[in-house]
């Protein structure tokens, strides 16, 4: 469901700003306050509106109707093109309901892992990124302000976003590769922003009956996944990346658990997989990408190490050879 992601650009961010300047406010001066108030913006306001994805030379086009209110945010997320799908989130619960295989996800709503992740304190990035304002431009014929989040270095990608200057929503969005390129890209064509939500909007049009539904595994004595101080380190890895997670989990049937370490700089994620292998297991070698998405696998003795982000193909390369046993 890497769509989701994309559509899922909730930053982690005070609204307070927002609010203020929706409220007769001074406008931000500077790309930092831009980015602030578009986070705000993303949590703080109701919007109804369609947007086209543009990756891997494709382009999809989806619907997302988001409420908030005192209750905690709802938000319904529906393809319009290619395979039907519909996903609903409030703050407990995401469901997924897949129409062409028949069956609905259920799993616990989470903090969103939105893409990209811009950290409330955008001063920690300043030695990894540069934040610019680019100027103005129109997007589905509103003006925008264009902040550009530039790296420093060849390990990460970068970022420009297109702020509607008048309530501070995100119009349009561009991961860019190393030299510059736009990798993937989303924008709306159509914004109500605003106005009250009908509570039939964010009802599904599925009822999923007669589907296969799927419930993520939680709670009783053997839980799914459980924190744990890895056994395995990562000896290199680029500037200003931590590790924020350390888990224990099963990633196959009739596997043993695999050690999942999450590292990030504030914007960037990586994720190192070290798992045992199974007699039959096929190794997993070499570099693997879709789209902005990259993946390397490496075999340590009898472990298989695969290494995952939105990053150049370089990082998880560098990082996949660094990772050994904890002595």
């Amino acid at each position: 469901m890497k769509w989701l992601l994309f559509v899922s650009l909730l930053l982690s961010g005070p609204a307070s700003l927002q609010l203020a300047y929706a409220s007769g406010g001074s406008a931000p001066n500077n790309a930092r306050q831009w980015l602030d108030s578009m986070s705000g913006a993303l949590q703080a306001l109701n919007y109804d509106g369609t947007f086209v994805y543009l990756h891997d030379g494709k382009l999809e086009a989806m619907r997302i109707v988001h409420e908030a209110s005192p209750g905690g945010e709802k938000e319904r997320l529906i393809a319009l093109t290619g395979s039907a799908r519909e996903v609903l989130r409030d703050e407990k619960v995401v469901t997924c309901i897949m129409p062409d295989n028949k069956s609905v996800m259920v799993g616990q709503s989470r903090p969103r892992q939105p893409f990209p992740e811009v950290p409330e304190d955008l001063d920690s990035l300043s030695p990894y990124y540069q934040l610019r304002d680019a100027g103005e431009d129109r997007i589905a014929g509103l003006m925008t302000r264009v902040i550009d989040i530039t790296p420093r270095d060849q390990y990460r990608y970068g970022y420009r976003f297109w702020v509607d200057t008048t309530n501070f929503m995100l119009l349009k969005f561009e991961l860019k590769d190393v030299d510059g390129t736009a990798i993937e890209q989303v924008m709306f064509t159509d914004l109500k922003v605003g106005e009250r939500i009908p509570p039939a909007t964010l009802e599904p049009s599925l009822t999923g009956e007669g589907y296969n539904w799927f419930r993520q595994e939680g709670g009783g004595d053997a839980p799914a996944v459980t924190s744990v101080q890895s056994a395995w380190t990562v000896a290199l890895l680029p500037a200003g990346f931590k590790m924020t997670d350390s888990q224990r989990r099963r990633v196959r049937q009739g596997g043993e658990h695999a050690e999942h370490m999450v590292f990030t700089d504030g914007l960037a994620t990586v994720s190192v997989y070290v798992e045992k292998m199974l007699a039959n297991q096929k190794e997993f070698t070499g570099l693997s990408n879709r789209g902005a998405m990259n993946a390397y696998g490496a075999v340590l003795g009898d472990h298989q190490v695969t290494v995952v982000g939105e990053v150049p193909a370089a990082t998880v390369q560098s990082v996949a050879h660094s990772v050994s046993r904890r002595q």
